[in-house]
């Protein structure tokens, strides 16, 4: 595959889902396929139907890691989301 091919499977900021295989996540308790790759976490939320509003963590080794919606993701197998209402700051 030449470069220009390549730069044509590529989406805006260098998103390069939609060309590779389906994989299975789960996301606040139900599973989901998406094309392996990497994702806007923005974008990444509206795929997977969470509200805009709302924040969306990875879980790692049972660690929950807060993804900003202005970062990228690297989508594999088997991955584990939460998503829950932004916690607000102090009262």
């Amino acid at each position: 595959m030449d470069n220009h091919s390549l730069e044509n499977q590529k989406g805006h900021g260098g998103e390069t889902h939609g060309q590779g295989n389906l994989v299975q996540i789960l996301i606040d308790g139900r599973y989901a396929m998406l094309p392996k790759g990497r994702y806007l976490v923005s974008d990444l939320k509206q795929k997977l139907g969470v509200p805009a509003d709302y924040e969306l963590d990875r879980v790692e080794h049972g660690e929950f890691i807060p993804l900003a919606d202005t970062d990228y993701i690297e989508i594999h197998e088997k991955e584990l989301f939460v998503s829950h209402v932004r916690r607000g700051g102090a009262s």
